[in-house]
């Protein structure tokens, strides 16, 4: 099979530009000055053979958008120049009428976030923005005499509470699986309950000082008798969970913490004899 061989001008050509032309221009000025008919691939085929490298790697934006082919040329510029204040439905639509697309509303909306190109469109109330409904009352919203009924039905009257709140000493598992006990009606949510181990233990000794944890001696969150509980730093605690010394047998737990409080002393003397 006869190799075909390009003349030496070819060469000198390719070799002087392809540092600072991608394979597409290059080719493009390549056909152009000597006549010759280089796709961008056989040009980027042609530098391998040889040995002509191309200094230009990475893309620009603008150079992405020239040379794509997945997106009709000028859509981006479109998208990117209209965005703010219309929503990704209304911008599907514009687009498929302009380019003959046929973008949903899903797909402009990823379109968008992949190409960081933003609409201000959030989708909720802002700060400080007033609700549709301020300062009007229902009947001037809901003309439907009998949902208007349904609406006065299930309004909450002054001093009503929740068909399912629960009463105060109410223990209930989070998604952890530690108790929660119900300390008062109102308030906020760590107002209105407590960690139950934590209680217990306080009402035994006292506050829990500052840096310290409440650990369970046989590891099990649900046993909240003050003799499973065990007051701990939270160093120690950490070491106990990252040594595997957490079991559920209690005595193995404290003999565990023997060894951490053990560990943890000779480290620090250790260290302090090094700053001597």
């Amino acid at each position: 099979m006869p190799v075909h061989r390009y003349p030496q001008e070819v060469h000198d050509f390719v070799k002087k530009w392809s540092p600072k032309l991608r394979d597409e221009d290059l080719a493009e000025a390549c056909n152009r000055e000597l006549g010759t008919h280089f796709t961008a691939q056989s040009m980027k085929a042609f530098r391998g053979n040889h040995g002509y490298r191309n200094g230009k790697k990475q893309w620009t934006k603008e150079e992405y958008w020239k040379y794509q082919k997945k997106y009709p040329q000028g859509m981006y510029e479109f998208v990117r120049d209209n965005s703010w204040g219309v929503s990704s439905r209304e911008m599907a639509e514009m687009v498929n009428e302009k380019f003959g697309t046929s973008f949903t509303q899903t797909m402009m909306k990823q379109f968008r976030q992949r190409h960081g190109i933003k609409s201000g469109c959030t989708g909720w109330y802002q700060k400080g923005h007033p609700p549709g409904t301020k300062g009007r009352k229902q009947e001037d919203y809901i003309k439907d005499p009998e949902a208007l009924a349904r609406a006065k039905a299930t309004r909450f009257k002054k001093g009503d509470r929740p068909a399912n709140e629960l009463p105060i000493g109410a223990v209930v598992v989070n998604s952890v699986g530690h108790k929660l006990r119900k300390k008062q009606m109102e308030g906020s949510l760590w107002e209105r309950w407590e960690f139950l181990h934590r209680a217990v233990w306080e009402e035994h000794n006292g506050p829990i000082p500052e840096g310290m944890v409440i650990i369970f001696k046989d590891n099990d969150k649900l046993n909240c008798d003050i003799e499973n509980l065990m007051l701990v730093t939270k160093g120690e605690s950490c070491t106990l969970t990252m040594l595997g010394y957490r079991f559920e047998d209690s005595d193995l737990t404290q003999a565990g913490l023997g060894v951490v409080r053990l560990k943890q002393a000779a480290a620090k003397k250790k260290k302090k004899g090094k700053k001597v």
